[in-house]
């Protein structure tokens, strides 16, 4: 169904994945071009189902019996299995009628390959239970919560969007099957030598505490990574923007805000006194933890704003500054370029004409509004990452999600 040529992408993605270690590389590289295909295949056409009026989520591990059975090249990385009584036929009915027992975020079907040639179909056999990646703001020492089981360094995939699926091993992605199309992982976009230098640049004079202390910067980085996710999460479009408190009244006459409150969350005040808590105790780090529920608590509020159709517009500090608003600008008439992606990437044409409203306004109010940074979260699944970069250029990064979330 697919070019041989993506396959082989994602082969190649998953061969030259820096975080092999020569422990785990030949246990890892055993996959073949045909298991690849055959899986990508099935995944892709299961995302596209509905089962009870619900898109179909799912995870996928390829493991075999016998190599389950014998002991991970990683000691640190104990597995959590359960068998089947009888195994099921990997095919997209059967895995999308099983898939709504399962959240992909704990847990994985197993499939192995073909038993011999005159078998010649793939199983499930079994469910992988693993802990969930934990973010900035859940993360609790592994010592407190007793047995940790994490995801395997073997082939991994996800589907949490229809038609797109992602690919991992371990706790790393791969890279994301989206729109017929593979796009290969990179350093996350808020890396210094990405959409991370142009961010601090446009917010450090609203925010001189995270300009000055790199601890207050990098809770600011983690919160925006989370609100993005949530909103993400929330499967619907969205567009966000921040806009500098400074430049507030020349901006204004670019937007016009439809609801907007008197008073804020609070957000930036929790992360300060979150970050007053230097003691390593015990008592301590649960106090820490105590705030950082309260800020992914009111992140959370901040997400559900942008479900209603209009931008979000935010300040530095995450104060609500309008929702539901329109963006208003003049055309931007200037070249849209991908961002630099830390690997020697971007600076491609990104074809932005080709987009809808929602992107396209974000492009004129980020031409126009200078120091702003936008984001637009589309209901097929990218985050699109937007900020200029002098008067004739503008830089996307065409799909946050690559390197944000698995």
């Amino acid at each position: 169904m697919f070019d041989k040529t993506i396959i082989q992408k994602i082969m190649d993605s998953w061969i030259s994945d820096p975080f092999d270690s020569p422990e785990t590389a030949s246990e890892m590289h055993t996959i073949s071009a045909e298991d690849v295909e055959f899986l990508v295949e099935t995944a892709f056409l299961a995302s596209l189902k509905k089962e009870e009026d619900r898109s179909v989520t799912f995870s996928l591990v390829f493991l075999s019996k016998k190599k389950a059975a014998r002991s991970f090249p990683d000691p640190n990385r104990k597995q959590l299995i359960m068998t089947f009584e009888q195994s099921l036929p990997l095919t997209v009915d059967s895995l999308s009628k099983v898939a709504l027992a399962f959240d992909p975020r704990f847990t994985s079907f197993v499939v192995a390959p073909p038993a011999d040639e005159s078998r010649k179909r793939y199983e499930i056999w079994g469910a992988m239970f693993f802990n969930a990646l934990p973010n900035y703001f859940d993360d609790i020492p592994e010592d407190k919560v007793g047995e940790i089981f994490r995801r395997p360094n073997v082939f991994m995939i996800t589907s949490v969007t229809p038609g797109s699926i992602i690919i991992s091993k371990g706790d790393v992605q791969i890279g994301r099957f989206v729109a017929g199309k593979f796009i290969k992982a990179t350093p996350s976009p808020f890396y210094a030598k990405a959409m991370g230098g142009f961010l601090f640049n446009k917010i450090k004079r609203d925010a001189e505490s995270m300009a000055k202390d790199r601890s207050t910067w990098k809770v600011f980085i983690h919160s925006l990574d989370y609100l993005l996710s949530e909103i993400s999460s929330r499967s619907h479009g969205a567009s966000v923007l921040i806009v500098p408190e400074h430049k507030l009244p020349v901006y204004r006459d670019h937007f016009t805000g439809k609801y907007m409150f008197r008073e804020n969350l609070k957000i930036h005040e929790l992360i300060s006194e979150s970050l007053t808590i230097e003691d390593q105790s015990e008592d301590a780090a649960m106090k820490r933890l105590g705030y950082n529920r309260k800020i992914a608590e009111r992140l959370q509020v901040l997400a559900q704003l942008a479900a209603v159709d209009g931008a979000l517009i935010l300040s530095a500090s995450f104060r609500i500054i309008s929702f539901g608003a329109t963006l208003n600008a003049p055309k931007w008439r200037g070249r849209v370029l991908e961002g630099p992606d830390g690997y020697n990437g971007g600076d491609r044409i990104f074809e932005h004409q080709l987009l809808g409203t929602r992107h396209n306004s974000m492009i004129d109010f980020i031409g126009k509004c200078s120091d702003s940074i936008g984001f637009v979260i589309s209901q097929d699944g990218p985050i699109r990452g937007l900020v200029r970069k002098n008067m004739k250029t503008m830089y996307c990064w065409p799909d946050c999600r690559v390197s944000m979330f698995i």
